[in-house]
């Protein structure tokens, strides 16, 4: 790699034919999203009945996602400064720490109160306070990975780069209900002690495999100056839509099935958790399969995405039956599978070498936004009609299509 001969903040340079670092990195990279992403998704499932049976109240239980939730957008674009300064093995390294520790104060929070070791407020307090370092510590995960992709993944391939990230959190978030569903709450301290296992498993792997990328120092404008937002919002603002789109669904889909289809409350909980799983099934082998292979510019790929995704979600508004369902919201997960990597690649891309980390951690705030209004849209909107939320979902995707129409917002 050549050196400039100005002074400036280190960054990657990714080589024309390649990743710059083994490629044993990026699997041991993959492995840790992926723990992640099982502890993350597992505790999200269980918290609501395990806090009840804990006896903290469905109202304190709801503190503990929401409060880690705001904390975790909050910070990510600490960390994404943080990782454009120190590097990114820092931040993955923390944030698996405190993945594993969240574990295993959960399971002793869990155990305490089986035992009945520890009275309800002290373990509330306790395992609010994890949950909120955890949220604090854990928020650079992702800027720091986003930005090691980009630091080794050539231009060309930046797209099938973020889907090998987003296809490692949607398998991992697979997995985490797969916990949920078969050790059921009888069996989460054992779950728990497994998730834990894992995560420090692919901590020590992350330490003495994973290297920080190569660096040199660049110039000029490429040193590392202020992001402008001018030129980042766009695709702040398909992640905010695109993320409040999705968000939207998981809140009403159970909701739906019983409502819309006359199911039983425990059969369209079943089948609405079948639902979301065929749909990031199919958002995991699009972005880990599919977009790497095809190597289509970032804004076709959105474009193409958010297409494909309105016309299935105008499907599953109509759908007539729950098989018809379940086709439009697989492929609705294969559209999102090519809307998600564009969007992030055409983020990377548009950020610049020195401003990686940066560029994520303002994005996790729009994936912060929509993921809290999703939720809050699609019980209003159920309100006034079962198939209200799709119809709104498909239309937030027809605006994502038609906003990638105006190339020159996404020049540069």
């Amino acid at each position: 790699m050549t050196e400039s001969s100005s002074s400036g903040l280190h960054a990657v340079v990714p080589p024309a034919g390649g990743p710059a670092v083994p490629r044993r990195a990026f699997a041991v990279l993959v492995a840790a999203l992926m723990t992640n992403a099982v502890g993350h998704s597992y505790a999200l499932m269980v918290l609501p009945p395990l806090g009840r049976q804990m006896g903290f109240g469905d109202l304190r239980t709801g503190w503990l996602i929401g409060a880690a939730a705001l904390l975790l957008t909050a910070a990510g674009p600490v960390w994404g400064i943080l990782c454009d300064r120190h590097g990114r093995r820092p931040a993955l390294i923390t944030g698996l720490i405190a993945a594993a520790a969240f574990a295993l104060v959960f399971y002793g929070v869990l155990t305490g109160r089986g035992t009945g070791l520890l009275p309800v407020e002290l373990a509330f307090t306790l395992l609010l306070s994890a949950r909120l370092v955890q949220a604090v510590l854990t928020a650079g995960l992702m800027p720091g990975a986003q930005a090691f992709l980009a630091d080794c993944t050539p231009e060309r391939n930046r797209a099938g780069g973020m889907g090998v990230m987003g296809a490692a959190f949607g398998a991992g978030t697979i997995a985490g209900g797969a916990l949920s569903w078969g050790f059921g709450a009888a069996g989460a301290g054992t779950a728990l002690l497994l998730i834990a296992g894992m995560q420090a498993v692919a901590l020590l792997a992350l330490t003495v495999l994973l290297p920080e990328p190569p660096r040199r120092v660049l110039s000029g404008a490429d040193s590392g100056g202020p992001l402008r937002l001018a030129a980042l919002w766009p695709f702040l603002l398909i992640t905010f839509l695109g993320l409040g789109a999705y968000s939207l669904l998981q809140q009403v889909m159970a909701l739906r099935l019983h409502d819309g289809f006359g199911l039983p409350l425990d059969q369209a909980v079943q089948h609405s958790g079948g639902a979301m799983m065929v749909t990031m099934l199919a958002m995991v082998v699009t972005q880990g399969g599919i977009v790497r292979r095809l190597r289509c510019a970032p804004l076709l790929l959105v474009r193409v995405g958010a297409l494909g995704a309105a016309l299935f979600l105008a499907g599953v508004a109509v759908a007539p039956s729950l098989p018809v369902l379940m086709v439009g919201m697989a492929g609705l997960g294969a559209m999102l599978g090519l809307l998600i990597p564009g969007n992030l690649a055409g983020l990377s891309l548009r950020a610049g070498a020195a401003a990686q980390a940066r560029a994520a951690g303002l994005n996790a705030i729009g994936q912060g936004l929509g993921l809290a209004a999703g939720p809050v849209t699609g019980a209003m909107l159920h309100q006034i009609m079962p198939e209200a939320p799709f119809v709104a979902a498909a239309l937030l995707m027809l605006l994502i299509a038609v906003l990638t129409l105006r190339s020159r917002l996404f020049a540069g």
